[in-house]
C-alpha cells in the first residue's frame, strides 16, 4: 500500500476573519499551508479549490473556525490518515506588537 503526502505551501488568501469587525468586513491576508497524508489519491488542484471556496464562503471570527471547517471537508472528501493546516494572519490591526499571528491544527487517525 502506498501512502501519499500531498501539500500546498504558501497559499495566500483574502479571508474575512477576525475578532475585530473591520477584519470580518474588509478581510485580512492569510497564508495557509496544508498537508494531507492518505492512501487514497488526493488531487492538489481539487484541494486548492476546496480551500479557496471554503475561505471565500463566509466570515470567520477565529482562524480556528476556518481550520476546523477545512479539516472536516478534507476528511469527508478523502478520508486521510492525517491532516495538518497552518494558517498565519499576515495583516493584523496591532502589527506593532508582532509580525504575524496564526494557528496550527493537526488531525491524526
Amino acid at each position: 500500500m502506498i501512502k501519499r503526502s500531498v501539500f500546498i505551501e504558501g497559499m495566500k488568501l483574502h479571508v474575512k476573519c477576525g475578532v475585530f469587525e473591520e477584519e470580518r468586513k474588509l478581510g485580512v491576508q492569510v497564508l495557509i499551508d496544508v498537508k494531507v497524508e492518505s492512501t487514497e489519491f488526493v488531487d492538489y488542484q481539487e484541494l486548492y479549490e476546496l480551500i479557496f471556496k471554503t475561505a471565500s464562503e463566509r466570515q470567520f471570527t477565529y482562524l480556528e473556525d476556518l481550520g476546523e471547517i477545512l479539516l472536516n471537508k478534507i476528511h469527508k472528501r478523502w478520508n486521510p490518515e492525517s491532516m495538518e493546516i497552518k494558517m498565519t494572519k499576515l495583516s493584523v490591526p496591532f502589527q506593532h506588537s508582532f509580525s504575524r499571528a496564526g494557528v496550527n491544527l493537526i488531525w491524526k487517525r
